[in-house]
């Protein structure tokens, strides 16, 4: 068993296979289960809850307050673009459903996807711009 030192891993639990083999029993044999402890790796882009996987994208301000198509790499190397035609506020996400994990009960089907955005504020504006802007969201 790997120890996973220099490996991002999540908390590590119990797994028990339900296989009739995995406990055998005889004479001077005492039936025992077998435990796996499983520890999860954690992905450098998305988050799993459950079946459901949780994505965190950054977005400009300007592209939050007028629409924008964000783009998304699966699991599967597929280029998802999921277009957002909503203001994107800071408790705003986007629910994508059936490009989570697949069900245990049923590997056909999966969780979803969910899309929380990290919105991006500019760190300076010209006076010009910010004229711009009073005009634009305060009139």
């Amino acid at each position: 068993m790997g120890t996973g030192r220099g490996r991002n891993l999540k908390d590590t639990r119990p797994v028990s296979p339900s296989h009739r083999s995995a406990s055998p029993a005889g004479p001077n044999v005492i039936p025992a289960d077998i435990v796996f402890y499983v520890k999860e790796k954690l992905h450098p882009r998305f988050r799993r809850e459950k079946d459901n996987l949780i994505f965190v994208k950054p977005i400009p301000l300007g592209k939050a307050l007028t629409c924008c198509t964000v783009e998304v790499k699966t699991l599967d190397d597929r280029l998802l673009n999921i277009p957002i035609n909503d203001i994107v506020h800071p408790k705003y996400f986007k629910k994508v459903p059936g490009e989570g994990m697949p069900l245990p009960e049923n590997p056909d089907e999966k969780g979803d996807l969910f899309i929380f955005f990290d919105i991006q504020f500019p760190t300076r504006l010209t006076p010009q711009k910010k004229r711009m802007l009073r005009q634009a969201l305060l009139t």
